[in-house]
Formats: structure tokens, C-alpha cells, sequence
């Protein structure tokens, strides 16, 4: 199984491994799945833009980070 994530970054500077969750069958808006996200503890995690990302459970941001 390939499993698709990316790395984020919170203010504190502690690095996380967001996972790329397969979109739910019948979650698309005009025809385009969306992604879901979740921490690696399973904690979910909602896209605000192309680089920021809000954990729900802590209402924490964090940004993307490019390597």
C-alpha cells in the first residue's frame, strides 16, 4: 500500500507527518474528490489554504514545509 503524506511545521517548531486520506466515495464537489488529512496518531486535519493546515482537535495551524 502506498501511503502519501507530507511534513509539516507548528509554531513551536516541532515537525509532523500529515497523511493524504483516499477522498470518501460520494465526497466530490463538481465532479474533483477532495483529500482528507490526518496526523499520523490519527488526529484529523483540515486544509485552510495550499500551505496551512489546522489540526481539529487543538485548533493548532500548521504550515507545509518544503524540503
Amino acid at each position: 500500500m502506498d501511503t502519501r503524506y507530507f511534513v509539516t511545521q507548528d509554531s513551536t517548531g516541532e515537525r509532523r507527518r500529515v497523511r493524504i486520506l483516499p477522498a470518501p466515495s460520494g465526497g466530490t464537489d463538481a465532479g474533483h474528490p477532495h483529500d482528507r488529512y490526518a496526523l499520523d496518531d490519527g488526529s484529523p486535519v483540515r486544509r485552510v489554504d495550499n500551505e496551512t493546515f489546522q489540526v481539529i482537535g487543538s485548533g493548532a495551524y500548521v504550515t507545509l514545509v518544503r524540503d
